[in-house]
């Protein structure tokens, strides 16, 4: 089993079913899930207090990448449409793959002397983040 970040990979395709391609070659990746808000069902028949799970909320998916003019203008022409994105950990999503849809932003990151150009790239997921298998 892998253990390290090489070969994680952040897709992209117009459709759900298309596909995917390698939209930048990412320098980090969010954490995909958060966990549900905690609703407190306590009653007064009992001393402890008791909570069921409610909603989640998805949040942006924050990803860094090296500055590139080419990829940046290829990733602006993408915002304001809906799209679809993979987070692959191997070439073929072989130690997992999830995918889900929405808009992307992108931005360029502030700088200092001696470093490298970097930007971001946030996906707003429409729906849920779901696990899928590659077929390849």
């Amino acid at each position: 089993m892998e253990k390290t970040t090489i070969n994680t990979f952040l897709m992209h395709s117009a459709t759900a079913d298309g596909e995917f391609k390698k939209l930048v070659d990412i320098t980090s990746y969010p954490e995909l899930f958060s966990a549900p808000e905690k609703l407190d069902i306590s009653n007064m028949s009992s001393k402890q207090k008791k909570y069921t799970p409610g909603m989640v909320d998805v949040p942006d998916q924050e990803f860094g990448y090296i500055y590139d003019k080419a990829a940046y203008k290829e990733i602006k022409a993408l915002e304001g449409t809906d799209h679809y994105y993979q987070l692959r950990f191997g070439e073929n999503g072989e130690y997992g793959c999830w995918q889900w849809h929405g808009d992307v932003f992108t931005s360029f990151s502030g700088g200092s002397v001696g470093s490298a150009r970097e930007a971001k790239l946030i996906t707003y997921p429409a729906d849920d983040i779901e696990e899928v298998t590659i077929n390849s």
